[in-house]
């Protein structure tokens, strides 16, 4: 019999294959398209403690093999996301990650306080990677030491699963994935979008107001594929790989090089029911592959 299971912290996947932050909307939206009970499970868009309007349009730009995105973290804040959206989602047949975005401590430790005590979720995605929002110029990710003050005591705030998102912006993010194993977390989702622009050629202006916007897609995955490997060398809790996943040999490329799951983004804007659809190719192809456990997959690349 084929083996799907994945543990990262307190938490079990009954497959390796989860809807990353932002695309995946609250879940919901996701639910038409596809059979909760067969997949991994979700993480949903970023909570902030307060209501956040995001950037201003334009928004989101195709480009070659991807998409750049500025969308800036918009949602009703957390409060809204207790009363509206947690009733919703919290029956739902699969894990649940929320992912917490902020601009100081304070502000985290009042969310987690905030939803600690209630059920219908199985984790937290600390996200100090989103290229999008500027505090004061400053990014938490960018700074091995920002980041360890920023962290410090979290762990204690919460038993339930801790994931690090973090950039491959900054090459500090490979010692604070190292940090962050230290002061207990149970994983690291890694990598997020790559930041990049775009310009007007009539106009000779940049496409988004704020200049910059993250790179997803396809066309990072080789990136991508390259800061997983990188990462699995400084740390030794799970890596939940993010960066074109498209079809289960992109899974399988990226546990092979050490990754224990994988987060699906932009492809779910294309086909809204890839998470079930990855999940079943995932076993059709292990069983070509006579592969009986996944778990046996993970690092197991041939240097």
């Amino acid at each position: 019999m084929i083996k799907t299971h994945i543990r990262i912290g307190k938490t079990i996947l009954k497959k390796p294959i989860l809807g990353a932050s932002g695309c995946s909307g609250w879940g919901n939206e996701l639910l038409r398209f596809n059979d909760f009970s067969k997949i991994g499970g979700f993480v949903t868009k970023s909570i902030t403690l307060n209501e956040k309007k995001g950037n201003e349009m334009p928004r989101i730009m195709e480009t070659y093999g991807g998409l750049l995105n500025s969308i800036g973290l918009e949602n009703r804040g957390v409060d809204y996301f207790i009363k509206n959206i947690l009733p919703e989602i919290k029956d739902m047949e699969c894990v649940k990650f929320l992912n917490l975005a902020f601009f100081e401590k304070s502000e985290l430790e009042k969310m987690i306080a905030m939803l600690d005590s209630r059920e219908g979720f199985d984790g937290y995605e600390i996200n100090i990677s989103c290229p999008n929002v500027a505090h004061g110029g400053i990014s938490f990710n960018s700074s091995a030491a920002d980041a360890t003050s920023l962290l410090s005591g979290v762990r204690k705030m919460t038993e339930k699963t801790l994931l690090l998102k973090l950039s491959p912006a900054f090459e500090d993010s490979f010692e604070i994935g190292r940090i962050a194993e230290d002061m207990g977390f149970d994983g690291i989702t890694f990598t997020n979008t790559y930041i990049g622009t775009a310009v007007d050629v009539k106009s000779r202006s940049f496409v988004f107001k704020n200049k910059q916007a993250g790179l997803s897609g396809p066309a990072i995955k080789p990136l991508s594929l390259m800061n997983v490997h990188k990462m699995r060398k400084k740390i030794s809790i799970p890596i939940i790989a993010a960066g074109g996943v498209r079809t289960a040999d992109d899974v399988l490329e990226y546990m092979i090089l050490g990754a224990s799951a994988v987060q699906v983004g932009t492809q779910l804007l294309v086909r809204p029911s890839v998470l079930e659809e990855l999940c079943v190719e995932l076993e059709e192809r292990m069983k070509d592959l006579k592969i009986e456990d996944i778990n046996e997959l993970i690092g197991s690349i041939k240097e």
